[in-house]
């Protein structure tokens, strides 16, 4: 009797290990931390748990540093399957890294990214092959304190709809409560706010290539020189992002126009402080609102065989509408799914939460951000920061310094021309 209960413990051990070798192991580089990157790891478990042939190991980066451990892990021959890229960045670890078309036949049926919408996939979009599916995406929201508006005598149900209202209105605050009236963000060495500003303005940030800026034109010097007035008028503070968010949550600021994802957490501060109002990004004149997503896409680097075969149910998993909208409701990220409201659980949310449709109404209003090449990059970003440093010092007009950053910015971009 023994022998035989030791024969089957021995098969059952033999069982385990069994199941333990079937099981294949996917390396995922993120930078998501906090809730959100606790709302990540829950996902990678509920995957997990009905895909248990395969185990997904999360490996955390800082955004500022995730591009380069990357670079060092694929370079060290470390397993990396699906990683997190920074949008700007997409076009360079497509061409850098052993990354994959998703949309490649020999990686199966690719119908799964009908899911998202074409803009969304715009931004990994590469001659006709898509190596990049949205994720943290946000889109810039227009957050204002009602009380303020209020004090200000102004309408708190109306937000401001243009920039000529949201500087009518950031002055009247200023005159009449001595408070800030508006800030608009920077975010990342002043790249991604001036991007926003002169694309929805109908200026080009950057032409498709990524080679060549070509915001000098008038609607580009134009909205520039409102960022410039704002500054020099006193309604905006001169500050960082850090310290215009902290001033907005603490009540100090009438308007703040920042990312989508400050949506929690804005309504989470202004709770029992203000009444918080949240509307989407001002239009420019005549122009129809065109705004550039933020954050990161996810992309697949894992080799042909189990491993990529693996990433691909994970990345397909992750393109599930009751999955991507939960992900959505959990961090404060833009909905990434075609209708998102066809999803009972999520216009159940939308209902109750009812600040989340500004940027619902922006998703078919984003395009992809702008993608930067691999050399000369920083360089043309510290041109972008200084030229912001010198509008709003305003000891020159923003129609001589804009066409002179645009020219530094393509003379550290010309690198990739004479390649």
């Amino acid at each position: 009797m023994k022998k035989v209960r030791n024969l089957l413990a021995s098969l059952a051990l033999s069982l385990v290990a069994a199941m333990a070798y079937a099981q294949t192991e996917i390396v995922f580089y993120h930078y998501q931390t906090g809730a959100p990157g606790k709302t990540l790891r829950a996902i990678l478990d509920d995957f997990q748990k009905s895909n248990p042939d395969v185990v997904v190991k999360d490996i955390y980066k800082q955004s500022e540093q995730i591009t380069g451990e990357v670079q060092a892990a694929l370079a060290a021959r470390r397993p990396v399957d699906v990683t997190t890229v920074i949008g700007k960045n997409i076009v360079f670890f497509a061409g850098a890294t052993p990354a994959v078309a998703l949309n490649d036949p020999k990686n199966g049926d690719a119908k799964w990214l009908d899911a998202y919408l074409p803009n969304f996939l715009d931004a990994g979009r590469i001659e006709g092959k898509i190596y990049a599916i949205p994720h943290a995406y946000g889109t810039p929201l227009l957050y204002y304190n009602k009380d303020i508006f209020r004090k200000a005598g102004l309408d708190a149900d109306k937000a401001p709809r243009t920039w000529d209202e949201v500087i009518a209105a950031a002055t009247q605050i200023k005159q009449r409560t001595g408070m800030a009236g508006v800030a608009h963000l920077h975010a990342s060495m002043g790249d991604y706010g001036t991007m926003v500003m002169v694309t929805n303005a109908g200026a080009t940030y950057l032409n498709k290539a990524g080679t060549k800026a070509e915001f000098d034109t008038p609607q580009g010097v134009a909205v520039l020189q409102m960022w410039q007035d704002m500054a020099k008028t006193g309604i905006m503070p001169v500050a960082n992002d850090q310290q215009w968010g902290a001033a907005f949550q603490a009540g100090q600021m009438g308007m703040y126009v920042t990312s989508s994802a400050a949506l929690r957490g804005f309504v989470a501060s202004a709770q029992g402080k203000f009444d918080l109002g949240v509307a989407q990004y001002p239009l420019w004149k005549q122009q129809p609102r065109r705004v550039n997503n933020s954050g990161a896409a996810i992309m697949l680097h894992a080799p042909e065989g189990p491993r990529r075969e693996a990433s691909l149910k994970l990345l397909r998993y992750l393109s599930r509408q009751d999955v991507s909208n939960h992900w959505s409701r959990e961090t404060g990220y833009m909905p990434l799914i075609r209708n998102p409201q066809a999803d009972p659980v999520m216009a159940k949310y939308i209902a109750s939460f009812p600040q989340v449709r500004p940027s619902i109404a922006q998703m078919s209003e984003t395009l992809p951000t702008a993608t930067w090449p691999a050399e000369g990059t920083l360089e043309a970003q510290v041109h972008i920061k200084n030229m912001l440093d010198e509008l709003w010092a305003a000891k020159r007009p923003a129609s001589a310094i804009v066409p002179e950053a645009v020219r530094k910015v393509n003379e550290a971009l010309s690198v990739n021309l004479k390649k």
